[in-house]
């Protein structure tokens, strides 16, 4: 069990560092977002899933990332238009709903 922290922990490390060396060389800046620590932290725990527990676990955690990832696009595509009419508070936490309910969702779909 320690082994495995120390991997993670290693590993999503070095990852975060190679991820924001990328967004700080992109041109426009906008795209260093995209490149934050969630990619990095993601491809992190696949490397550490896969030495620990094999294939066949990597891939049901790629079936709840493309859950997870399909609740963010929801967010992104109502929290733009919400902000305005509800504010930051309010337009945050209705975009945060619809996210847990696609990836809910979605993660119910893919779970079968």
């Amino acid at each position: 069990m320690p082994s495995q922290i120390l991997l993670r922990g290693l590993d999503g490390g070095l990852l975060v560092v190679a991820f924001a060396v990328l967004g700080h060389v992109l041109r426009p800046k906008r795209f260093a977002g995209l490149t934050s620590a969630a990619p990095s932290i993601a491809l992190a725990n696949l490397v550490v899933t896969a030495v620990v527990k094999g294939p066949g676990d990597v891939a049901d955690s790629c079936l709840g990332m493309v859950a997870g990832a399909a609740g963010f696009v929801a967010f992104a595509a109502l929290v733009r238009p919400l902000l305005p009419r509800l504010g930051a508070v309010w337009g945050s936490v209705v975009a945060c709903a619809a996210w847990a309910a696609v990836a809910c969702a979605g993660y119910g779909v893919v779970a079968r």
